[in-house]
């Protein structure tokens, strides 16, 4: 969602707040701004510089003015209170425009807070909540800066991240975070503020990940962190983050999700040479206490977002197959609000990529008030669900910048295939032998990766016939019924097509009324189990004139015959299948996306990480 930055050194802050709002675009806007305090005169006001649009066009209307201040704050905006437009956009400032403040959240009881202020005469600019929130700290302010920050933050309802500056205080910024994330760079006579770690990446890799309701004054040289309302300090751990900045970059590709998707082997590859030992899965998190407490483990939730959420799809299948006990998978904001039913005896299982998601971090903590047992599986160190859970699993998939999610993913279902086969065995419905021939396929994968990925041209070729079609329905059954969900989301997430997934079983329930000789029906059929059950799918769509394009294991002449265009997949165990097969879709999503001229990397409506509900 909204993108925060904030920089107070010996360096001057434009610069720096730019290059660092330029790294967290992959978040999604629809404006940007920046305040910088100029020269730290309390008599002058607040520099301020805000445009609609993408950052280029904030860029353009910088150019020209001079700040020499160096301290200040910059904003990515993704619109919920007010339309996207420069009024709207942050920074926003008070009255005497001595106070600059971004923010990312919503706060819940605004328009009580806002009436009240303007009945004392507060003038208001924008149609934001977080308007609200400057002319509150400003209502506050008796002389220290930090006292009215924590005493407007007691007021205020909701789940935010503030950053502020203000002029009567210039050699700090002031920071507070509530289920928002927000991390505080920290080098060597600077200090840096953001969102999210490739912001900061190009000047330092040492971390300090706020918690929630922590409030931070943040100097050159210091960094002081409270309790909100407490006057002691809290003593917080320094993350040295162990990818760079490099791989937040293209490195040659024309945008970032192809340069993800063509990562994916050595993602894979990664995972395995971590957590394989000798034939044996081991988790560094997984110690005996958390052994003890999963063997008694009756049930299984599956709690997740998005692209998550069909990871944890995939999940289910390997789990039900490896532990045989019951799973269930959810979506997080459903499972949040339904008063799910677990105990203590449960285990939930939360998948995120950036370990911020507000409805899976609400999901993870309505979890722990049921005294179930919680395992994340993150991407993000240090990240909120990562912190909170009782025990994290980390994909360590690096930086993933496209909002589309491709190397996350695989990342996810490499994770979980290990976690289930793990999980199965320490249950006893595993063997060791099983476990030695599982682990053998698993091995395969990266090579096989890397072959597929090999048969992009074909993707390709495919792609330019059928970019103009505004409707796919895609077609799965089995463990591969959730990839048919998950590609038909790449689709619509950046190329705007229709798109629809199904499991093939329930093509006569409905969806084989929109086949005609203009529809394109993706069908994901390796072989498996129920390989003749979706052969008969095709024949179905090909009486019927459809078009056929067809995910095959290679060497499968019976299904190419029937299919227009085939991308072919290795063949795999078919709990590994899914690896395989969702590359062919990502690929297909991408290159049509691409032959739309579609900003791929930064759809529109879209953010990488939904830390708002």
């Amino acid at each position: 969602m909204c993108g925060i930055v904030g920089y107070i050194g010996s360096r001057k802050a434009l610069p720096v707040l730019i290059n660092s709002l330029e790294r967290l675009e992959y978040r999604g806007y629809d404006s940007s701004g920046i305040a910088c305090i100029e020269n730290g005169y309390p008599d002058r006001p607040l520099a301020v510089v805000k445009e609609k649009g993408k950052l280029l066009c904030l860029k353009e209307k910088l150019n020209g003015f001079e700040f020499d201040g160096q301290a200040g704050i910059g904003h990515t905006r993704w619109a919920t209170h007010g339309e996207p437009s420069e009024r709207n956009a942050h920074p926003h400032l008070d009255c005497s425009k001595k106070f600059a403040l971004v923010h990312n959240g919503i706060i819940e009881n605004y328009a009580e807070i806002k009436r009240k202020l303007q009945q004392s005469g507060h003038r208001f600019s924008s149609d934001t909540d977080t308007e609200v929130a400057v002319h509150l700290i400003e209502a506050c302010y008796r002389g220290d800066v930090f006292e009215a920050f924590q005493k407007a933050i007691a007021q205020l309802k909701g789940f935010f991240a503030f950053v502020l500056i203000s002029s009567y205080e210039p050699h700090h910024l002031f920071v507070f975070k509530r289920s928002n994330p927000l991390v505080i760079g920290v080098g060597k006579g600077e200090n840096f503020i953001a969102s999210d770690t490739p912001a900061v990446l190009p000047y330092t890799n040492r971390m300090i990940y706020l918690d929630d309701n922590e409030v931070a004054k943040v100097s050159a040289k210091k960094v002081e962190i409270f309790q909100l309302g407490r006057k002691s300090s809290v003593k917080k751990n320094i993350v040295r983050i162990s990818w760079n900045i490099g791989q937040a970059k293209k490195g040659g590709y024309p945008h970032f999700m192809l340069k993800e998707i063509h990562e994916q082997p050595q993602v894979v590859e990664r995972i395995l040479k971590d957590r394989l030992h000798r034939g044996k899965i081991l988790f560094d998190s997984i110690d005996s206490r958390v052994v003890a407490r999963l063997k008694r483990v009756s049930k299984v939730h599956l709690v997740s977002c998005g692209t998550a959420y069909h990871a944890a799809l995939v999940g289910k299948y390997m789990l039900s197959e490896c532990g045989r006990l019951p799973v269930d998978a959810s979506v997080s904001s459903e499972f949040r609000y339904e008063d799910p039913i677990v105990n203590q005896r449960d285990l939930v299982i939360l998948i995120t990529q950036s370990g911020e998601t507000a409805d899976t971090l609400a999901a993870l903590r309505e979890a722990q008030a049921k005294k179930a047992f919680t395992l994340a599986i993150v991407n993000a160190v240090g990240s909120t669900i990562a912190r909170e859970a009782d025990c994290v699993i980390y994909t360590h998939a690096g930086p993933e910048i496209g909002v589309a999610s491709t190397k996350a993913y695989l990342a996810q279902l490499t994770v979980l295939a290990l976690f289930a086969i793990f999980f199965g065995k320490l249950r006893g419905q595993v063997s060791s032998r099983y476990v030695g021939k599982l682990i053998g396929w698993l091995l395969k994968l990266p090579k096989q990766i890397k072959a597929t990925l090999a048969g992009g041209v074909l993707v390709k070729r495919c792609a330019t016939h059928f970019y103009r079609k505004r409707n796919f329905l895609y077609l799965g059954r089995g463990y591969n019924f959730p990839n048919a969900l998950e590609g038909a989301l790449k689709l619509k997430e950046i190329s705007y097509a229709h798109a629809h997934g199904y499991a093939a079983g329930e093509m006569k329930h409905g969806p084989i009324a929109l086949i005609d000789s203009k529809q394109p029906v993706i069908c994901i059929t390796p072989f498996s189990k129920t390989y003749e059950k979706m052969m008969s799918n095709i024949e179905e769509i090909r009486a019927r004139k459809g078009i056929v394009i067809s995910v095959i294991t290679r060497g499968d002449e019976k299904i190419k015959k029937l299919s227009q265009y085939t991308f072919p997949i290795p063949e795999t165990k078919e709990i590994f299948s899914p690896l395989l097969t969702v590359i062919p879709l990502q690929l297909f999503a991408y290159y049509v996306a691409v032959f739309n001229k579609r900003d791929v990397d930064q759809p529109r409506n879209l953010a990488k990480s939904v830390t708002v509900e």
